[in-house]
């Protein structure tokens, strides 16, 4: 085959327009991508693609504008919403007065920056929501087998007393071809005692060794009272921490504002929840049906961005329950303390509702490379006794260790610079406390009944 300039030129000429053709594809899918991006850092705070929030749906926009204005207009509404109104747009005074007469924040985006928000807007399609099914195999599994266990125990005792009756009337035959007297026919009970009278030794020894394991196992679920790891009651509402401190990384003061302040962390008012829900009305798996539970609380209308007035309080279930002669307060060991909210929830980014950890989840906190990766750090005490019992709290209080020196040096006010000031005018007392370098919560009274006990 000959190749001449011409074969050449439409070679060229052929790979030039595909090129151009290809990186028109690459540019619409990169315009649609960076439109995204926009829109969430500049509009998503007022508007949504499809729905009306603070700002209307932004969905048909250009077109609304074209109609009513000029697209020339549009984009200088982005810009600068109070010019436009000013030159006298029909159109831009409309939106004003409908919106609360609130103008909309100045967006420093160019022309094709709007574009490619719109082009978002256009292409944009809401989720799907996918709703969680009960596995009926499984549950429908269970039932079965307890029923079928409670069947085999019943068909067992038919069984002995079966046997034990045609024993005797066995023995009976045999005495009588033996030419012995027939026993007369004994009752249940009858037989018992006298099977239990010819084996009294060993009826004794296994009675004594039954004793000692009932009471064995009755103090065994004595020392289970008040023990509630794992507890992980069902809330009026599906929340997921997995979702808001995992995935989105809302951190846990934001919520449970009171911590540093109170001896309870509290439970986040509705609204604490509206502040991010007045733009958020779907959820990835639940759809509306629970985030509409938060605006019934609220008394807000999605539909029309107003409050109504009349509330619906939610009835969240206390999960951290104290008795009542027991006091413990977050502020203390969260601010004086310093402790972070893992030490004693554990890592609660893999939760959904709350649940009380056990000692085993709080010592495997930080030790994964999930954990490790999200910058969550290991736990300083490891714990063996159950979560929540006072065992608990004296294993942490001894094992807490308390830089007093350096606390003291960083803030000589605080409640252990005060503490090193004391120790300081008793050397005896301190030296005694440096013994093994260390000082713990408990070398400080962390022990004494009064701190926890009223």
């Amino acid at each position: 085959m000959k190749i001449t300039s011409s074969f050449i030129s439409k070679t060229f000429k052929s790979f030039f327009v595909v090129s151009i053709v290809l990186s028109m594809g690459y540019n619409d899918r990169a315009i649609a991508q960076d439109g995204e991006k926009l829109f969430q850092q500049n509009c998503a705070s007022c508007h949504k693609p499809d729905k009306d929030m603070t700002g209307p749906a932004l969905k048909g926009a250009r077109q609304r504008w074209i109609d009513n204005s000029s697209e020339e207009n549009m984009y200088n509404w982005v810009r600068n919403s109070a010019a436009v109104i000013a030159s006298g747009d029909s159109y831009a005074n409309s939106l004003f007065s409908k919106w609360n007469k609130a103008s909309m924040t100045a967006q420093n985006l160019t022309n094709e920056q709007i574009d490619a928000v719109l082009e978002y807007v256009e292409a944009y399609t809401p989720p799907v929501a996918v709703q969680p099914t009960e596995n009926v195999a499984e549950v429908g599994t269970e039932e079965s087998s307890s029923w079928f266990w409670w069947v085999i125990g019943g068909l067992m005792i038919v069984v002995i007393f079966t046997v034990g009756g045609i024993k005797g009337q066995l023995n009976n035959i045999s005495r009588e071809q033996d030419g012995q007297q027939v026993l007369p026919q004994e009752s249940i009970t009858g037989s018992f005692r006298r099977w239990a009278w010819d084996n009294r030794g060993f009826v004794g020894v296994s009675s004594f060794i039954l004793m000692i394991i009932l009471l064995v196992a009755g103090m065994l679920d004595l020392m289970e009272i008040g023990v509630y790891e794992n507890y992980k009651p069902e809330q009026p509402i599906a929340y997921s921490h997995e979702l808001h401190a995992g995935k989105l990384g809302i951190d846990c003061k934001y919520c449970h504002s009171s911590v540093t302040k109170s001896k309870h962390a509290g439970i986040p008012s509705v609204n604490v929840c509206m502040n991010c829900h007045k733009a958020v009305s779907e959820g990835t798996t639940t759809g509306t049906a629970e985030i509409q539970k938060i605006y019934d609380a609220a008394g807000f209308d999605p539909t029309t961005m107003t409050y109504s007035g009349v509330e619906k309080p939610i009835k969240w279930v206390k999960v951290h329950n104290l008795p009542d002669h027991v006091y413990f307060n977050h502020s203390q060991h969260v601010v004086v303390g310093g402790l972070d909210c893992q030490a004693c929830h554990g890592n609660m980014r893999k939760e959904t509702v709350a649940r009380i950890m056990t000692s085993a989840d709080l010592n495997a906190v930080g030790t994964t490379e999930a954990d490790k990766t999200a910058g969550l750090q290991e736990n300083a005490v490891k714990f063996t006794r159950p979560t929540l019992t006072m065992g608990w709290c004296i294993e942490c209080h001894n094992n807490s260790k308390i830089d007093i020196a350096g606390a003291a040096q960083n803030n000589p006010d605080s409640y252990y610079g005060v503490i090193h000031e004391r120790l300081l005018m008793d050397k005896r007392t301190y030296q005694s406390y440096l013994e093994d370098d260390v000082v713990t919560v408990a070398e400080l009274g962390g022990l004494e009944c009064a701190k926890c006990h009223y």
